[in-house]
């Protein structure tokens, strides 16, 4: 990774708006006129797969993710923040958050804040994206925000599993990436679905629905009057299970079918296979479905992100752990 010392130095907010843009989402960032000189603040890379998984130390800091920048980010994903210690405040349309050390946030790239960074906060951030937890039961849409203490089991697991993962991934071979990414989704479609559910009219129905869509999704196409037989209910109510959330039968189709496609992509099977695997027309058709969810083609993709990748990352990074660190020299 681009070391930026140097282009720190120089412009201190545009090397940290440039690092926010990579590992988080674009916002706008100023830094305290009586931030302390002597924390010029890091992060370190630790992802799993798409996964990005970054660890940060900051000074004071004020961020600013506008409605406008919200419109033009290409891929949407999920965001978990969790701190460890310093604090953090948002502030949203839906009211203030705190998070403090022990605490985590989930949100959304499609969520405009302002927010204010203590000197000598440091979290971790987790971005998802929406086609890689889409095969996991949230249990319906995703909240604006969603703060997690302590005070819950499976909120409190999901914590310490992220402020762990620094210690274990770069060790870890390619196959034991996967299932820890697969045990991370797990656990934030867990924790969402826990907390969201009494506030969703029909979750199990919807949950079956889901069900029944990834057992049948390589089999023709997936029509509501089958879904509604199955389920010895009319194909309204099947409808407006996925409704209630903002979605319809057929996206949720589509994201199903596109993330078993992004999970082959990965692994490095051939495109025109996966294609035909997953009920696309033909590889053309795959590769223009897939660019416009990840805003990359199906090829680009697996060379960023697959499992060969992966393995030569790991390597590198066992002859020399500093690539995957970046240092952000704040120091004028």
């Amino acid at each position: 990774m681009l070391d930026l010392r140097q282009v720190e130095r120089r412009d201190r907010r545009a090397a940290w708006e440039r690092a926010m843009a990579g590992r988080l989402v674009p916002m706008g960032v100023h830094l305290s006129a009586d931030s302390d000189e002597d924390n010029h603040g890091m992060f370190r890379s630790l992802d799993l797969s798409d996964n990005k998984v970054t660890q940060w130390e900051c000074p004071e800091l004020k961020l600013v993710r506008t409605k406008r920048l919200v419109e033009t980010t290409d891929t949407e994903a999920l965001m978990l923040l969790t701190a460890s210690t310093g604090s953090q405040i948002f502030e949203l349309d839906s009211g203030t958050a705190r998070m403090e050390a022990g605490s985590a946030l989930i949100s959304t790239t499609r969520v405009a804040y302002s927010s204010t960074v203590s000197s000598g906060l440091r979290m971790r951030s987790v971005v998802i994206p929406f086609a890689a937890l889409a095969p996991y039961d949230t249990g319906g849409a995703i909240p604006d925000c969603l703060m997690l203490d302590q005070s819950r089991p499976l909120a409190r697991l999901l914590i310490s599993f992220v402020d762990s993962m620094g210690t274990h991934i770069t060790c870890m071979g390619p196959a034991e990436v996967d299932a820890a990414g697969d045990a991370l989704l797990t656990l934030v479609a867990g924790v969402i679905r826990s907390n969201t559910r009494a506030a969703y009219d029909g979750p199990a129905l919807r949950s079956q629905l889901e069900g029944w869509i990834k057992e049948h999704l390589r089999g023709g196409p997936i029509r509501v009057v089958d879904m509604a037989k199955a389920f010895n209910v009319s194909s309204r109510t099947v409808n407006r299970a996925f409704s209630l959330t903002g979605d319809t039968v057929g996206s949720v189709v589509r994201m199903q079918r596109l993330a078993g496609a992004r999970r082959d992509v990965v692994a490095s099977l051939p495109i025109g296979s996966i294609a035909h695997r997953w009920g696309y027309y033909d590889a053309s058709h795959f590769g223009r479905e897939f660019k416009t969810f990840l805003s990359m083609s199906p090829s680009d993709y697996r060379d960023s992100f697959g499992t060969s990748h992966v393995g030569k990352r790991s390597e590198m990074e066992t002859l020399n752990p500093r690539f995957a660190s970046t240092m952000i020299d704040l120091a004028s």
